[in-house]
């Protein structure tokens, strides 16, 4: 699922406060959308060349785009505004420098146009940086997935599984060894960046989880707000699979069962960890953690035991002795 749009009204009334913006003309037409998180600063349209203009795009103003328009004669900088307005702009938003000196067409051309027009107070880099980083988190492709979503050792980790194999009973005990939780039960992962997932918990399972015979527990009250992570990004996802006795005889003991599972396009590093009774789950979740770093550091147990193996047997059938 994506978000592809966004209005002009919710894009205020969640950065109002963060930014400082004040809305100054065409305010009924906060329904306007916005499609990109690219922001753009609409400089040479000022000098007529419109050809580059997105009008899905938030526009920003800063210092030299104002000042420009001063210098202008009034018949010319009417002109640049209806050309640039007519292009029929989401919004428009003029920095804090900017709105110094704000000609009164400005204000004028966007009413006329019905284009939203809103003044902030950051600098003109910084207030492009803050909405492309806001719109990017806002805009991105998301999915939701069925697990918990915790923070092990400072790695984003996803558990998974069928119902009832005990993912909620694992990710408990885990809080009670230090880590921290993401999200419980549907956790949001969105493709803020490219090739990479970043998981949040939806705002209304905030800080809860359910474990089943103790119901709904509120985590950030039972082992305070440091236990809780607002996102993270996902870099490996553990599945518990529920096995039998002879299922588990049949698991390669040297190999760790792992592939990858594709979310929105990004593969992701999979582990399966064999369910049975007597199993510390919450350890292995660790141990597969701590693996996952070893080989992300180039280092493999797996392929280090079989090379060390297989040059010992060399060694045998050259009649060579174990030390």
């Amino acid at each position: 699922m994506s978000a592809t749009t966004i209005t002009v009204e919710e894009v205020f009334n969640a950065q109002a406060e963060p930014l400082g913006l004040e809305w100054v003309a065409a305010r009924a037409a906060g329904d306007h959308e916005i499609e990109s998180e690219m922001v753009q600063k609409p400089s040479l349209a000022l000098a007529g060349q419109l050809d580059f203009v997105y009008p899905n795009r938030l526009q920003v103003f800063g210092r030299a785009e104002i000042s420009f328009l001063n210098k202008m004669a009034l018949g010319d900088r009417r002109a640049a505004l209806e050309g640039l307005f007519g292009k029929g702009l989401s919004a428009l938003v003029v920095s804090d420098r900017g709105r110094q000196d704000l000609p009164p067409e400005l204000t004028e051309v966007a009413e006329a146009h019905s284009t939203p027009l809103l003044l902030a107070r950051l600098s003109s880099p910084r207030l492009v940086h803050h909405l492309h980083h806001y719109l990017s988190r806002v805009l991105a492709e998301r999915t939701t997935v069925h697990g918990v979503f915790l923070d092990v050792m400072g790695l984003g980790t996803l558990l998974t599984g069928p119902s009832g194999v005990g993912k909620s009973e694992v990710a408990l005990e885990l809080l009670t060894r230090g880590h921290h939780l993401i999200a419980d039960d549907a956790p949001e992962l969105a493709a803020e960046v490219p090739g990479m997932l970043v998981g949040r918990s939806p705002e209304l399972l905030q800080d809860h989880m359910e474990v089943r015979g103790l119901g709904i527990l509120n985590i950030r009250h039972l082992f305070g707000p440091a236990t809780i992570v607002a996102s993270k990004r996902l870099r490996l996802i553990i599945q518990f699979k529920r096995v039998q006795g002879d299922d588990l005889s049949q698991i390669d003991r040297l190999q760790q069962e792992q592939d990858t599972q594709s979310i929105l396009g990004i593969e992701i590093p999979r582990v399966v960890l064999p369910v049975t009774p007597g199993r510390n789950l919450a350890v292995m979740v660790e141990v597969a953690v701590q693996s996952y770093f070893h080989k992300a550091s180039g280092f493999n147990p797996e392929k280090d035991f079989r090379d060390r193996l297989r040059k010992r047997l060399l060694e045998d059938d050259r009649g060579g002795e174990w030390n």
